[in-house]
Protein backbone atom coordinates (compact mmCIF):
# COMPACT_ATOMS: atom_id res chain seq x y z
CA UNK A 1 0.00 0.00 0.00
CA UNK A 2 3.07 2.14 0.67
CA UNK A 3 4.60 1.26 -2.35
CA UNK A 4 1.34 2.42 -4.09
CA UNK A 5 1.06 5.32 -2.65
CA UNK A 6 4.51 6.56 -2.93
CA UNK A 7 4.15 5.19 -7.07
CA UNK A 8 1.44 7.58 -6.80
CA UNK A 9 2.98 10.73 -5.29
CA UNK A 10 5.82 10.58 -8.01
CA UNK A 11 3.21 10.61 -10.77
CA UNK A 12 1.52 13.33 -9.61
CA UNK A 13 4.66 15.41 -8.86
CA UNK A 14 5.78 14.39 -12.65
CA UNK A 15 2.56 15.72 -13.79
CA UNK A 16 2.93 19.31 -11.99
CA UNK A 17 6.73 19.50 -13.09
CA UNK A 18 5.52 18.47 -16.68
CA UNK A 19 2.40 21.20 -16.11
CA UNK A 20 5.16 24.03 -14.47
CA UNK A 21 7.64 22.91 -17.81
CA UNK A 22 4.53 23.39 -20.47
CA UNK A 23 3.37 27.13 -18.88
CA UNK A 24 6.81 28.51 -18.68
CA UNK A 25 7.47 27.19 -22.27
CA UNK A 26 4.25 28.75 -23.50
CA UNK A 27 5.16 32.21 -21.64
CA UNK A 28 7.90 33.04 -24.55
CA UNK A 29 7.08 33.66 -28.39
CA UNK A 30 8.87 33.57 -31.36
CA UNK A 31 11.35 36.63 -32.84
CA UNK A 32 12.55 36.25 -35.97
CA UNK A 33 15.33 39.04 -36.97
CA UNK A 34 14.71 40.62 -40.64
CA UNK A 35 16.95 42.91 -42.26
CA UNK A 36 15.86 45.24 -45.82
CA UNK A 37 17.28 48.06 -47.06
CA UNK A 38 17.46 51.81 -48.01
CA UNK A 39 19.98 51.32 -51.02
CA UNK A 40 22.59 53.50 -52.38
CA UNK A 41 21.48 55.84 -55.17
CA UNK A 42 24.48 54.99 -57.47
CA UNK A 43 24.89 51.59 -59.68
CA UNK A 44 28.84 51.20 -58.85
CA UNK A 45 28.28 49.17 -55.52
CA UNK A 46 27.89 45.45 -56.65
CA UNK A 47 27.99 44.61 -52.73
CA UNK A 48 27.61 46.11 -49.48
CA UNK A 49 28.15 43.58 -46.76
CA UNK A 50 27.68 44.04 -43.15
CA UNK A 51 28.10 42.18 -40.12
CA UNK A 52 26.21 42.14 -37.03
CA UNK A 53 27.72 40.19 -34.13
CA UNK A 54 24.65 40.26 -31.47
CA UNK A 55 21.20 41.74 -31.49
CA UNK A 56 19.46 42.86 -27.96
CA UNK A 57 16.29 44.05 -27.01
CA UNK A 58 15.25 45.85 -24.00
CA UNK A 59 11.79 45.53 -22.16
CA UNK A 60 9.80 48.10 -20.20
CA UNK A 61 11.76 46.95 -17.00
CA UNK A 62 15.20 47.67 -18.55
CA UNK A 63 16.24 44.30 -19.22
CA UNK A 64 18.02 43.27 -21.82
CA UNK A 65 17.07 39.86 -24.19
CA UNK A 66 19.40 38.44 -26.52
CA UNK A 67 18.16 37.46 -29.96
CA UNK A 68 21.25 36.83 -31.81
CA UNK A 69 25.15 36.12 -30.17
CA UNK A 70 27.01 35.12 -33.53
CA UNK A 71 28.34 36.81 -36.41
CA UNK A 72 25.67 37.54 -39.61
CA UNK A 73 27.06 39.02 -42.59
CA UNK A 74 24.47 40.09 -45.24
CA UNK A 75 24.95 41.71 -48.66
CA UNK A 76 22.45 44.61 -48.16
CA UNK A 77 22.55 45.91 -51.81
CA UNK A 78 20.34 42.11 -52.10
CA UNK A 79 17.53 43.17 -50.12
CA UNK A 80 15.90 46.34 -51.22
CA UNK A 81 11.97 46.84 -52.28
CA UNK A 82 10.85 44.80 -49.39
CA UNK A 83 12.85 41.54 -49.98
CA UNK A 84 14.43 40.97 -46.38
CA UNK A 85 16.92 38.20 -44.93
CA UNK A 86 15.99 36.73 -41.77
CA UNK A 87 18.98 36.44 -39.52
CA UNK A 88 18.12 34.78 -36.61
CA UNK A 89 14.57 33.70 -34.95
CA UNK A 90 14.68 33.45 -31.07
CA UNK A 91 12.50 32.24 -28.08
CA UNK A 92 11.95 35.97 -26.16
CA UNK A 93 9.90 36.03 -22.98
CA UNK A 94 6.38 38.11 -23.65
CA UNK A 95 6.50 41.40 -22.87
CA UNK A 96 6.52 44.80 -24.76
CA UNK A 97 10.23 46.00 -26.16
CA UNK A 98 10.78 49.45 -27.07
CA UNK A 99 14.92 49.34 -27.92
CA UNK A 100 17.22 47.20 -29.75
CA UNK A 101 21.17 47.29 -29.13
CA UNK A 102 22.74 46.08 -32.54
CA UNK A 103 26.52 45.29 -32.29
CA UNK A 104 28.18 45.39 -35.47
CA UNK A 105 31.22 43.59 -37.09
CA UNK A 106 33.30 44.52 -40.43
CA UNK A 107 31.55 46.77 -42.97
CA UNK A 108 32.49 46.14 -46.89
CA UNK A 109 31.59 46.60 -50.15
CA UNK A 110 32.53 45.68 -54.01
CA UNK A 111 32.76 48.00 -56.72
CA UNK A 112 31.46 47.20 -60.10
CA UNK A 113 35.37 47.52 -61.25
CA UNK A 114 36.32 44.33 -58.82
CA UNK A 115 37.89 46.86 -55.97
CA UNK A 116 37.42 45.48 -52.59
CA UNK A 117 37.00 47.81 -49.63
CA UNK A 118 36.93 46.85 -46.00
CA UNK A 119 36.23 48.71 -42.37
CA UNK A 120 37.41 47.08 -39.49
CA UNK A 121 37.24 50.23 -37.22
CA UNK A 122 33.39 49.55 -37.21
CA UNK A 123 33.66 46.16 -35.83
CA UNK A 124 32.43 46.23 -31.88
CA UNK A 125 30.60 49.19 -32.25
CA UNK A 126 27.35 49.15 -30.56
CA UNK A 127 23.92 51.15 -32.30
CA UNK A 128 20.60 51.86 -29.58
CA UNK A 129 17.52 51.46 -31.76
CA UNK A 130 14.05 52.84 -30.74
CA UNK A 131 11.55 50.17 -31.81
CA UNK A 132 8.56 52.06 -33.18
CA UNK A 133 5.61 50.77 -33.01
CA UNK A 134 7.29 48.52 -30.04
CA UNK A 135 7.55 44.73 -30.45
CA UNK A 136 4.96 43.09 -28.19
CA UNK A 137 5.92 39.79 -27.67
CA UNK A 138 2.92 37.45 -26.95
CA UNK A 139 2.78 33.77 -25.55
CA UNK A 140 2.93 31.37 -28.17
CA UNK A 141 2.82 33.54 -31.10
CA UNK A 142 5.21 34.40 -33.99
CA UNK A 143 6.33 38.17 -34.24
CA UNK A 144 8.66 39.90 -37.09
CA UNK A 145 11.04 42.36 -36.29
CA UNK A 146 13.00 44.83 -38.92
CA UNK A 147 15.82 46.29 -38.66
CA UNK A 148 16.04 48.59 -41.86
CA UNK A 149 18.92 49.77 -42.94
CA UNK A 150 19.90 53.23 -45.12
CA UNK A 151 22.88 52.28 -46.56
CA UNK A 152 24.00 55.71 -48.29
CA UNK A 153 23.49 57.40 -44.63
CA UNK A 154 25.61 54.51 -43.50
CA UNK A 155 28.61 54.51 -45.42
CA UNK A 156 30.83 57.59 -46.16
CA UNK A 157 32.86 56.47 -49.43
CA UNK A 158 35.84 58.55 -50.29
CA UNK A 159 36.19 60.52 -53.79
CA UNK A 160 33.34 62.01 -53.92
CA UNK A 161 32.86 65.23 -55.63
CA UNK A 162 30.23 67.67 -55.63
CA UNK A 163 27.99 65.38 -53.66
CA UNK A 164 28.03 62.41 -56.65
CA UNK A 165 29.85 60.13 -58.04
CA UNK A 166 30.05 60.20 -61.80
CA UNK A 167 32.39 56.83 -62.09
CA UNK A 168 33.34 54.09 -60.25
CA UNK A 169 37.21 55.10 -60.41
CA UNK A 170 36.37 58.38 -58.03
CA UNK A 171 35.80 55.79 -55.41
CA UNK A 172 38.88 55.67 -53.31
CA UNK A 173 37.84 53.22 -49.87
CA UNK A 174 35.75 53.89 -47.17
CA UNK A 175 36.07 56.99 -45.02
CA UNK A 176 33.60 55.57 -42.56
CA UNK A 177 30.83 53.29 -41.48
CA UNK A 178 27.86 54.43 -38.68
CA UNK A 179 25.49 52.40 -39.29
CA UNK A 180 21.54 53.91 -39.62
CA UNK A 181 18.85 51.54 -38.71
CA UNK A 182 15.63 52.23 -38.36
CA UNK A 183 13.25 49.47 -36.33
CA UNK A 184 9.86 48.35 -36.46
CA UNK A 185 6.82 45.37 -35.39
CA UNK A 186 6.05 44.77 -38.75
CA UNK A 187 2.66 43.47 -37.16
CA UNK A 188 1.79 46.97 -36.33
CA UNK A 189 3.20 48.57 -39.58
CA UNK A 190 1.84 48.52 -43.33
CA UNK A 191 3.29 48.64 -47.04
CA UNK A 192 3.33 50.80 -49.82
CA UNK A 193 4.42 49.75 -53.46
CA UNK A 194 3.70 51.18 -57.14
CA UNK A 195 4.77 51.98 -60.47
CA UNK A 196 6.88 54.84 -61.78
CA UNK A 197 6.06 55.74 -65.68
CA UNK A 198 6.69 58.41 -67.42
CA UNK A 199 3.83 60.81 -69.31
CA UNK A 200 4.60 58.48 -72.27
CA UNK A 201 3.34 55.42 -70.17
CA UNK A 202 7.05 54.21 -70.21
CA UNK A 203 8.36 52.61 -67.05
CA UNK A 204 11.07 54.57 -65.23
CA UNK A 205 13.85 52.25 -64.16
CA UNK A 206 15.96 52.86 -61.13
CA UNK A 207 14.38 56.02 -59.68
CA UNK A 208 14.71 57.28 -55.66
CA UNK A 209 10.75 56.55 -53.95
CA UNK A 210 11.02 57.85 -51.05
CA UNK A 211 8.74 58.48 -48.05
CA UNK A 212 9.34 60.21 -44.73
CA UNK A 213 7.95 60.23 -40.64
CA UNK A 214 9.59 60.70 -37.51
CA UNK A 215 10.99 57.06 -36.87
CA UNK A 216 13.41 58.51 -34.29
CA UNK A 217 11.11 60.54 -32.22
CA UNK A 218 13.25 63.59 -32.34
CA UNK A 219 10.41 65.79 -33.88
CA UNK A 220 12.04 65.80 -37.80
CA UNK A 221 11.31 63.54 -40.65
CA UNK A 222 13.08 60.93 -41.76
CA UNK A 223 13.62 59.18 -44.93
CA UNK A 224 12.84 56.01 -46.14
CA UNK A 225 13.82 55.06 -49.83
CA UNK A 226 14.34 52.72 -52.01
CA UNK A 227 15.07 52.34 -55.65
CA UNK A 228 12.63 51.23 -58.36
CA UNK A 229 13.79 48.05 -60.14
CA UNK A 230 14.38 47.66 -63.92
CA UNK A 231 10.65 47.57 -64.59
CA UNK A 232 9.98 50.87 -62.29
CA UNK A 233 8.51 48.55 -59.79
CA UNK A 234 9.11 49.79 -56.28
CA UNK A 235 7.99 48.54 -52.25
CA UNK A 236 8.37 50.22 -49.23
CA UNK A 237 7.67 47.82 -46.16
CA UNK A 238 7.51 48.47 -42.45
CA UNK A 239 5.38 51.96 -42.29
CA UNK A 240 3.01 52.68 -39.40
CA UNK A 241 -0.51 53.20 -40.66
CA UNK A 242 -0.94 57.44 -41.17
CA UNK A 243 -1.00 59.49 -44.24
CA UNK A 244 2.21 59.82 -46.53
CA UNK A 245 3.72 61.87 -49.43
CA UNK A 246 5.41 59.66 -52.06
CA UNK A 247 8.35 61.24 -53.39
CA UNK A 248 10.31 60.04 -57.18
CA UNK A 249 13.62 61.69 -57.63
CA UNK A 250 14.99 60.83 -61.30
CA UNK A 251 17.69 62.37 -63.29
CA UNK A 252 16.72 64.94 -65.90
CA UNK A 253 13.59 65.09 -64.71
CA UNK A 254 11.33 67.17 -61.68
CA UNK A 255 11.07 65.42 -58.78
CA UNK A 256 7.47 64.02 -58.70
CA UNK A 257 4.83 63.96 -55.55
CA UNK A 258 1.74 61.76 -54.54
CA UNK A 259 0.07 63.44 -51.71
CA UNK A 260 -2.30 61.65 -49.37
CA UNK A 261 -1.35 58.04 -49.59
CA UNK A 262 -3.00 56.22 -46.61
CA UNK A 263 -1.37 53.13 -45.03
CA UNK A 264 -3.02 50.88 -42.50
CA UNK A 265 -1.52 48.13 -40.49
CA UNK A 266 -1.26 44.74 -42.04
CA UNK A 267 -2.43 46.01 -45.50
CA UNK A 268 -0.37 47.13 -48.63
CA UNK A 269 -1.32 50.30 -50.44
CA UNK A 270 -0.91 50.83 -54.22
CA UNK A 271 0.58 53.78 -55.17
CA UNK A 272 1.44 54.65 -59.13
CA UNK A 273 3.53 57.77 -59.64
CA UNK A 274 4.07 60.01 -63.17
CA UNK A 275 6.80 61.46 -63.70
CA UNK A 276 7.28 64.54 -66.17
Amino acid sequence: MLKMNAKKGLMIMLMILSLSSCKKKNNNGDVSVKLTDDPFPISFVTEANVEITKVELKNENGEYVTVLDNSASTNMVDYTNGATAEIAVKDVPEGKYTEAKLTMGTASIYLSDNRYFNDTASANQSVTVKISPALEVQSGQKHDLLFDLDLSDSFELGGMFGGWFTSVAQITGITSFNPDFRAVSLSKTGSIEGHVSDTQHSAMPYCIVEVAYDYNGDGTPDTVSTIADAHGNYKIIGLPEGTYEVTVKADNHADAHLQNVQVSVSNTTSANVTVN
